[in-house]
Protein backbone atom coordinates (compact mmCIF):
# COMPACT_ATOMS: atom_id res chain seq x y z
CA UNK A 1 0.00 0.00 0.00
CA UNK A 2 1.20 3.53 -0.58
CA UNK A 3 1.49 6.32 2.02
CA UNK A 4 -2.04 7.62 1.42
CA UNK A 5 -3.53 4.15 1.99
CA UNK A 6 -1.53 3.68 5.20
CA UNK A 7 -2.86 7.01 6.47
CA UNK A 8 -6.42 6.05 5.48
CA UNK A 9 -6.10 2.76 7.41
CA UNK A 10 -4.91 4.66 10.50
CA UNK A 11 -7.81 7.09 10.11
CA UNK A 12 -10.31 4.18 9.91
CA UNK A 13 -8.92 2.78 13.16
CA UNK A 14 -9.04 6.19 14.82
CA UNK A 15 -12.65 6.90 13.87
CA UNK A 16 -13.76 3.60 15.45
CA UNK A 17 -12.45 4.65 18.88
CA UNK A 18 -14.90 5.84 21.59
CA UNK A 19 -15.05 9.32 23.11
CA UNK A 20 -13.22 11.13 20.30
CA UNK A 21 -15.16 14.34 20.94
CA UNK A 22 -13.58 14.71 24.41
CA UNK A 23 -10.17 13.25 23.59
CA UNK A 24 -6.81 14.31 22.25
CA UNK A 25 -4.55 12.18 20.10
CA UNK A 26 -0.76 11.96 19.97
CA UNK A 27 1.42 10.18 17.40
CA UNK A 28 4.97 9.02 17.93
CA UNK A 29 7.07 7.17 15.36
CA UNK A 30 10.20 5.22 16.26
CA UNK A 31 12.58 4.34 13.44
CA UNK A 32 15.23 1.71 13.81
CA UNK A 33 18.84 2.74 14.37
CA UNK A 34 20.39 3.96 11.14
CA UNK A 35 17.15 4.51 9.24
CA UNK A 36 17.80 8.25 9.06
CA UNK A 37 21.32 9.28 8.13
CA UNK A 38 22.75 12.15 10.22
CA UNK A 39 22.93 14.42 7.17
CA UNK A 40 19.27 13.84 6.40
CA UNK A 41 18.26 14.43 10.03
CA UNK A 42 19.76 17.90 9.77
CA UNK A 43 17.71 18.75 6.68
CA UNK A 44 14.28 17.43 7.71
CA UNK A 45 11.77 20.22 8.16
CA UNK A 46 8.60 18.75 9.65
CA UNK A 47 6.38 21.49 11.15
CA UNK A 48 4.58 20.35 14.28
CA UNK A 49 6.98 17.46 14.82
CA UNK A 50 10.21 17.06 16.74
CA UNK A 51 13.05 14.67 15.92
CA UNK A 52 14.14 12.49 18.86
CA UNK A 53 17.37 10.49 19.05
CA UNK A 54 17.19 7.52 21.43
CA UNK A 55 20.77 6.47 20.62
CA UNK A 56 21.08 2.74 19.96
CA UNK A 57 17.31 2.35 20.28
CA UNK A 58 16.85 4.44 17.15
CA UNK A 59 15.59 7.79 16.01
CA UNK A 60 12.03 8.96 16.03
CA UNK A 61 9.51 11.64 15.32
CA UNK A 62 7.05 12.88 17.88
CA UNK A 63 4.21 15.30 17.49
CA UNK A 64 4.99 18.37 19.58
CA UNK A 65 1.48 18.38 21.04
CA UNK A 66 -1.54 16.13 21.22
CA UNK A 67 -4.30 17.24 18.88
CA UNK A 68 -8.08 17.02 19.31
CA UNK A 69 -8.94 13.48 18.20
CA UNK A 70 -12.27 14.29 16.54
CA UNK A 71 -11.50 15.06 12.93
CA UNK A 72 -7.78 14.33 13.27
CA UNK A 73 -6.34 13.01 10.00
CA UNK A 74 -3.20 10.90 10.43
CA UNK A 75 -0.46 11.79 7.95
CA UNK A 76 2.17 9.33 9.12
CA UNK A 77 2.76 7.74 5.71
CA UNK A 78 2.96 11.08 3.95
CA UNK A 79 5.19 12.51 6.68
CA UNK A 80 7.64 9.63 6.31
CA UNK A 81 7.88 10.25 2.56
CA UNK A 82 10.30 13.04 3.54
CA UNK A 83 12.78 10.35 4.61
CA UNK A 84 14.65 9.14 1.55
CA UNK A 85 15.35 5.48 2.19
CA UNK A 86 14.62 2.37 0.09
CA UNK A 87 13.87 0.46 3.31
CA UNK A 88 12.25 2.08 6.34
CA UNK A 89 10.96 0.33 9.47
CA UNK A 90 8.48 2.38 11.47
CA UNK A 91 7.05 1.63 14.90
CA UNK A 92 4.01 3.90 15.16
CA UNK A 93 2.24 4.59 18.43
CA UNK A 94 -1.04 6.45 18.62
CA UNK A 95 -2.32 7.45 22.06
CA UNK A 96 -5.89 8.69 22.54
CA UNK A 97 -6.93 10.00 25.95
CA UNK A 98 -9.36 12.51 27.46
CA UNK A 99 -8.16 16.09 26.97
CA UNK A 100 -7.65 16.69 30.70
CA UNK A 101 -5.27 13.70 30.98
CA UNK A 102 -2.79 15.50 28.72
CA UNK A 103 -2.14 18.37 31.18
CA UNK A 104 0.45 16.32 33.10
CA UNK A 105 2.25 15.38 29.86
CA UNK A 106 3.78 18.76 29.15
CA UNK A 107 6.77 20.46 30.74
CA UNK A 108 9.01 23.36 29.86
CA UNK A 109 11.96 20.97 29.74
CA UNK A 110 10.61 18.78 26.92
CA UNK A 111 9.90 19.42 23.26
CA UNK A 112 7.26 16.66 23.14
CA UNK A 113 4.74 15.34 25.66
CA UNK A 114 5.69 12.68 28.19
CA UNK A 115 3.28 9.86 27.38
CA UNK A 116 3.68 7.96 30.67
CA UNK A 117 1.44 10.23 32.81
CA UNK A 118 -1.26 9.98 30.13
CA UNK A 119 -1.03 6.21 29.91
CA UNK A 120 -0.77 5.83 33.71
CA UNK A 121 -4.02 7.80 34.16
CA UNK A 122 -5.77 4.66 32.94
CA UNK A 123 -8.08 6.20 30.31
CA UNK A 124 -5.87 5.94 27.22
CA UNK A 125 -6.44 3.83 24.15
CA UNK A 126 -3.23 2.86 22.39
CA UNK A 127 -2.35 1.49 19.00
CA UNK A 128 1.13 0.08 18.40
CA UNK A 129 1.78 -0.63 14.75
CA UNK A 130 4.94 -1.82 13.02
CA UNK A 131 5.17 -1.23 9.29
CA UNK A 132 7.91 -1.61 6.71
CA UNK A 133 8.27 0.56 3.63
CA UNK A 134 10.16 -1.03 0.77
CA UNK A 135 10.60 0.98 -2.42
CA UNK A 136 7.65 3.20 -1.44
CA UNK A 137 5.22 0.38 -0.59
CA UNK A 138 4.07 -0.07 3.01
CA UNK A 139 3.37 -3.43 4.62
CA UNK A 140 1.91 -3.63 8.14
CA UNK A 141 3.84 -6.33 9.98
CA UNK A 142 2.12 -6.13 13.37
CA UNK A 143 -0.53 -4.06 15.08
CA UNK A 144 -1.99 -4.39 18.55
CA UNK A 145 -3.82 -2.39 21.20
CA UNK A 146 -2.15 -2.74 24.62
CA UNK A 147 -2.73 -4.31 27.03
CA UNK A 148 -3.85 -6.93 24.47
CA UNK A 149 -1.06 -8.48 22.42
CA UNK A 150 -3.49 -9.83 19.78
CA UNK A 151 -2.22 -8.98 16.31
CA UNK A 152 -4.84 -6.90 14.48
CA UNK A 153 -2.69 -6.20 11.41
CA UNK A 154 -5.49 -7.49 9.15
CA UNK A 155 -7.45 -4.32 10.04
CA UNK A 156 -4.82 -2.34 8.16
CA UNK A 157 -5.03 -4.06 4.78
CA UNK A 158 -4.43 -1.91 1.75
CA UNK A 159 -6.86 -1.39 -1.11
CA UNK A 160 -5.65 -4.50 -2.93
CA UNK A 161 -5.80 -6.57 0.30
CA UNK A 162 -2.07 -6.66 1.03
CA UNK A 163 -0.74 -6.14 4.53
Amino acid sequence: MDAVHLDAALERWLTRQPNLAISHCHVQIKLEHGDIAPAQRATLDLPGWVLIDWGVRGTGLSAKRAMPAAGYLPTVGRLLEAIDSPLLRAHIQIVIAPAEDWNAAYSDASLAPDLMPVIDAGHATLLNLTAVREQGNWRVVRAYQPPSENNIANEFRGVSGEL
